[in-house]
């Protein structure tokens, strides 16, 4: 017998379930390419991420009619409502959009109004992300937008949780309101505005005007150890900012936008412009 009631933590706890999945994977991928040339392997990145999540998709979605994240909580999709086309729509909003933005943006990186297109599609699903939230947060159905799209619901052959008391759960949804409301607290603080008060003090320090004046003289050059001035991760999309330190497409262009006067954090040199890396045998 099915259960009518499913918890809405639960249903949050699978969408985050799926996700870290997700990156497990991906962290998988790069860890058995790392002895490869990122010459080699940054052109099919795109590629790479598409073929993960299309090896996720068809082993539990499209096998199962669940999410590997709900597999682990005794969660799965209604099959009778659920129907082939559904699956072939549910496929192309959560692997193939996410392969064509991917490409776009590292075949059409200088091109300004690819950008702005993508840019713009981003900024509805965000929203439309929002609103399902919000009207996931008052009805408990539909965590995500594609579900509420496709009029998929959840289901459940068994009782999750079922040893938690009524106080356990006060607790547990407590807690998660709190994590929520610090993400939203620390998201209104301008964190781009204090670094650059703060790196303007700085100005006038000998060692900084050191660096930055040798900085610039310097080109960048990626090697299986370069990792990005921002994140410390293997660079996506490698760009500079004209000294000798990488960076990923996403890391400089976001604090770019949120500071004009952004400068690299390892060497403080101000650039002005970004510019894609050309590595060799790519020009």
């Amino acid at each position: 017998m099915s259960v009518n009631y499913i918890p809405r933590v639960t249903q949050l706890d699978a969408v985050q379930l799926d996700n870290q999945l997700e990156e497990l994977f991906k962290q998988l991928v790069f860890q058995a390419t790392q002895f490869i040339e990122p010459q080699y392997v940054q052109p099919i990145l795109p590629e790479l991420e598409l073929l993960i999540r299309t090896w996720i998709f068809k082993y539990s979605v499209y096998d199962q009619k669940s999410t590997f994240g709900q597999q682990m909580l005794s969660l799965n999709y209604k099959s009778d409502n659920f129907a082939r086309s559904k699956l072939f729509w549910y496929y192309g909003y959560n692997v193939g959009l996410k392969y064509l933005r991917e490409r776009a943006i590292y075949s059409f990186t200088s091109n300004t109004k690819v950008q702005n297109f993508i840019n713009k599609l981003e900024t509805f699903q965000l929203i439309g992300d929002i609103l399902n939230f919000c009207r996931f947060i008052q009805t408990g159905k539909y965590p995500l937008l594609i579900d509420f799209i496709l009029g998929i619901e959840l289901s459940a052959e068994k009782l999750t949780r079922e040893d938690l008391t009524d106080f356990s759960w006060t607790r547990e949804l407590l807690w998660h309101n709190f994590i929520e409301l610090i993400g939203t607290s620390i998201a209104l603080i301008n964190i781009f505005g204090v670094r650059s008060k703060l790196s303007n003090l700085l100005k006038y320090v000998w060692w900084r005007q050191h660096v930055r004046s040798t900085a610039s003289t310097m080109e960048a050059v990626m090697t299986l150890q370069t990792v990005c001035a921002c994140c410390n991760n293997k660079p996506v999309l490698p760009h500079t900012l004209g000294c000798s330190h990488i960076f990923c497409y996403y890391c400089i262009m976001a604090n770019k936008t949120a500071d004009q006067d952004y400068s690299c954090p390892k060497c403080y040199f101000n650039g002005r412009e970004i510019n894609k890396l050309i590595m060799p045998g790519h020009q």
